[in-house]
């Protein structure tokens, strides 16, 4: 019983911290949708980790590394 005690806790503690992280915001000015949908995708591409151990891909994206590749671009990076 201990031991499925550590892992749900294992397992549920990353989801946690994800669900209270916030949303992050890119914003710029006079930005096509087609313009940010590509930033987006060339940043994430840029930044995506090689990692196996990952339940969702959103994990697998260095955020840090996410976000200066947007601002590099021109966009303003806030957290929601």
């Amino acid at each position: 019983m201990r031991s499925m005690n550590r892992a749900w806790l294992v397992v549920s503690l990353p989801l946690i911290a994800g669900c209270a992280s916030g949303e992050w915001v890119y914003n710029k000015p006079n930005a096509t949708a087609a313009q940010v949908d590509h930033d987006l995708s060339l940043c994430r591409r840029e930044s995506t980790r090689n990692t196996a151990i990952a339940i969702t891909s959103a994990q697998r994206i260095d955020r840090d590394a996410f976000n200066r590749c947007m601002e590099r671009k021109g966009y303003t990076v806030t957290r929601e």
